[in-house]
């Protein structure tokens, strides 16, 4: 290995335009990046009650909205759902926020920082009162944790909260999973709890030829608990840092 990402193969472990856009990035610095989804978003099983917030959005009742991942602007774009300008949109980190600008709306407020629904709320609460802030709207998956609405409430804010969609596990091809076992692909870029648990499920905890990269220390906290032992954590919690970083590295062969 002469370095950096330069001649491996990189499972990247969500598909779509967000896969297509890290495997572009993965081939521009000379490695092969495999999309292999783990997880995908899905409607949530309270369809009506999703719905029921969607219309209460476009209809401008809430003065501000909580948006936690690009999956949630996906399922707005998937229901045609338009923010009105009086409403003001927070997005949990830039990746995000790139996500909703791409969506044609415009982010009002981005953490600095890690993106994590902790700095997220803490930082936007700060200087902030009850008083001044209408009535809020968070949009998450089914399984993320409430920190964002709970912390709200404590605060005294008026809070609504919406499941905007589940995530499900993918089954990897037969193929591709025997591939990471014995180190053909060599790399796998670890996203969050959901993928490190889908990954142990379809393939084990993968040997030591193999690679694993964090999106950030919360993600490698919560592989660690799983069994991975993860060899490289980007310093924020973005994948374009974390492929810049391995990138920069003399060699990936040594954990950090």
């Amino acid at each position: 290995m002469s370095g950096g990402l330069r001649g491996r193969r990189i499972l990247i472990p969500r598909g779509g335009a967000w896969g297509e856009r890290v495997r572009d990035e993965i081939e521009r610095r000379g490695a092969t990046g495999v999309i292999a989804p783990l997880i995908q978003s899905r409607p949530p099983r309270d369809t009506a009650a999703r719905d029921a917030a969607f219309a209460r959005l476009a209809a401008g009742d809430y003065a501000w909205v909580f948006i936690t991942s690009a999956a949630t602007v996906e399922q707005l774009v998937a229901q045609q759902v338009s923010i009105p300008v009086g409403t003001r949109i927070a997005a949990v980190g830039r990746p995000t926020a790139r996500a909703v600008a791409d969506a044609g709306f415009e982010v009002e407020f981005v953490p600095v920082g890690t993106s994590s629904a902790t700095n997220m709320i803490a930082q936007w609460c700060a200087g902030r009162s009850p008083r001044s802030t209408g009535r809020c709207l968070v949009l998450r998956s089914d399984l993320a944790m409430a920190v964002i609405s709970d912390e709200l409430e404590l605060q005294g804010y008026e809070v609504d909260v919406c499941i905007a969609y589940r995530t499900v596990g993918v089954d990897l091809d037969p193929v591709i999973a025997d591939e990471v076992r014995t180190g053909a692909i060599d790399t796998v870029l670890l996203t969050s709890l959901s993928v490190g648990r889908e990954l142990r499920r379809q393939v084990g905890i993968p040997g030591p030829e193999v690679f694993i990269a964090s999106i950030g220390p919360g993600t490698t906290r919560d592989a660690e608990k799983l069994g991975y032992t993860v060899h490289h954590t980007a310093h924020s919690q973005s994948v374009d840092a974390l492929l810049a970083e391995l990138d920069a590295r003399p060699g990936t062969e040594e954990s950090s």
